[in-house]
């Protein structure tokens, strides 16, 4: 059976109302897919009150900032962005607080960032799936050509140089091209392609917890089973 993530928001979300208390605005499918799975995995239905919008890219980030300032915000408590650090991770922290500041004074809500890989090193989120996959020996071969190529790639930012190597694993171990973990995942469903409760994603998981731990009117977040920190 497919998996079907029922909670993330419909095409077309910049402009509908807003009906979970939380809403997530990520940069792209991989995001939006897999954060997803990972919220269901971890919280089950539980999850249903984390409304995820993928905005299509991180040039679209600030417009759809601005339009929750004009959207029915419903029963909404907090928003959160997952996005990546880049080439500069400090700038890219600074931006978004400056955005922050600004999304507050109109809507009068809490709103949180996480940077991936982290809020103090460059980088995307395809770092942390690279880490993820540490004992796959067809990770490490796809690794391996990572940087046997990186002298020939000096123009590429670490992020595209990081894709290289997940779009070389994904098409070995699924013997065929995929341009992201998103379309590969679909194609192996139901078999999972990451472990989700992997220590290189206990920032997304910590960071989940921290907006469901804002919101009021909610039951309390069940204990993670064992082996999950």
């Amino acid at each position: 059976m497919k998996f079907v993530n029922p909670h993330t928001s419909p095409a077309g979300a910049g402009n509908h109302p807003i009906t979970t208390p939380i809403l997530l605005l990520v940069e792209g499918d991989d995001e939006e897919d897999l954060v997803g799975r990972m919220a269901h995995h971890w919280w089950g239905e539980r999850a249903s009150v984390i409304g995820i919008e993928n905005v299509k890219g991180k040039d679209r980030f600030q417009k759809c900032f601005n339009a929750l300032a004009i959207r029915s915000l419903g029963s909404l408590q907090v928003v959160g962005v997952i996005a990546d650090s880049e080439e500069d991770a400090a700038a890219t922290g600074q931006q978004w607080a400056n955005r922050f500041a600004k999304l507050q004074q109109k809507i009068q809500l809490p709103c949180h960032l996480l940077q991936l890989p982290a809020s103090d090193k460059n980088g995307a989120f395809e770092e942390l799936v690279l880490q993820a996959l540490e004992n796959d020996a067809v990770a490490r071969c796809a690794m391996q050509f990572r940087d046997c190529v990186a002298a020939e790639l000096s123009d590429r930012t670490q992020a595209q140089k990081d894709k290289v190597a997940v779009h070389a694993w994904l098409s070995a171990r699924m013997g065929k091209a995929y341009g992201n973990v998103f379309s590969a995942q679909k194609a192996s469903d139901p078999d999972p392609l990451l472990n989700y409760d992997h220590p290189a994603f206990t920032p997304i998981r910590d960071f989940l917890q921290t907006l469901l731990d804002v919101t009021t009117d909610l039951p309390p977040s069940p204990p993670p089973p064992a082996g999950r920190r």
